[in-house]
Formats: structure tokens, C-alpha cells, sequence
């Protein structure tokens, strides 16, 4: 720890600056792993994707060439290892076909866009304690004061 930290006179004990020191430790690891977990899922996903659509279109010869068989391989893996892509693929077809097509298509009760309230509270938690560690003043932060009441 810094000595600014232990020079403190009327300020948190060095045992609560290492206990919160040690919690944001273990925060950060948490959003380290689950970043690291994302990562490799979306390299698994996009794989199995583009690999499965690969020999669907080798044993069905439906693209005649190689190439093109690649080419929408690498378009449907790229669409499972990012679904927001091909998403946005699929919202520019939408445009094109709305604009030059005679019908139209609806997207009434789109769910798209979801937040996650779990990971915005590892955030919370993370920035609450680096903001204690930077001026540690005031009760330390604990880790079951920050419990939800499960309802």
C-alpha cells in the first residue's frame, strides 16, 4: 500500500484499505474472466457456424465454386460469433428490400437491444471502490451492503 494511505490520521484503518483493496482485486478478475469467457465463446460459436455451414454447402452443392461456398461460410460464422453484425446486415437488407421491394416489413415487438444488470452493478462496485481507494474518507465499502433484497 502507499504510505499516503497509512498516514492518514483520523482516516479508515490500513486493514479496511486492504480489505477493500483485496475486494476490488476480486471484482476486477471477475469482469477480467467474464470478458475472457465472451471472447472464446464468440471464437467457438462463429467456428462451429461457419464450419457447419461449410460442409452443409459442400455436401448440398448449392454455391458452385469454392469461393463462394467461403465466402457464405465465413458470413454465417460471422453472424454467430457476432450476432449485432449480422444483425445490422439483416436491418440493411430490411432497408434495401423496404425501399425497392412492393411489401412491407414489419419488426413490431423487437427485443434486440438487452441490458445487463448484473454487469452494470460489477461496474458500480468496481468504481465505488477505486473511487474509496483513491480518497478513502468515510466508511469503507463492504461487500454485503451491497446486496439487492431478493424479492
Amino acid at each position: 500500500m502507499p504510505d499516503s494511505f497509512t498516514a492518514l490520521a483520523h482516516g479508515p484503518s490500513r486493514s479496511e484499505i486492504e480489505r477493500v483493496a483485496r475486494h476490488l482485486r476480486r471484482l476486477e478478475a471477475i469482469a477480467e474472466r467474464h470478458r475472457l469467457r465472451r471472447r472464446v465463446i464468440r471464437l467457438v460459436r462463429g467456428g462451429a457456424g461457419g464450419g457447419a455451414t461449410l460442409l452443409v454447402l459442400m455436401k448440398a452443392k448449392i454455391a458452385a465454386s469454392l469461393s463462394a461456398k467461403l465466402v457464405i461460410a465465413a458470413l454465417v460464422g460471422l453472424g454467430f460469433a457476432w450476432p449485432l453484425a449480422a444483425l445490422a446486415v439483416f436491418v440493411l437488407i430490411t432497408i434495401l428490400v423496404s425501399l425497392f421491394g412492393d411489401e412491407t416489413i414489419h419488426c413490431d415487438g423487437c427485443d434486440c437491444v438487452r441490458s445487463n444488470p448484473r454487469r452494470a452493478r460489477l461496474r458500480e462496485l468496481i468504481a465505488q471502490r477505486r473511487a474509496w481507494l483513491a480518497e478513502p474518507t468515510g466508511a469503507a465499502p463492504r461487500i454485503g451492503d451491497e446486496r439487492p433484497v431478493r424479492r
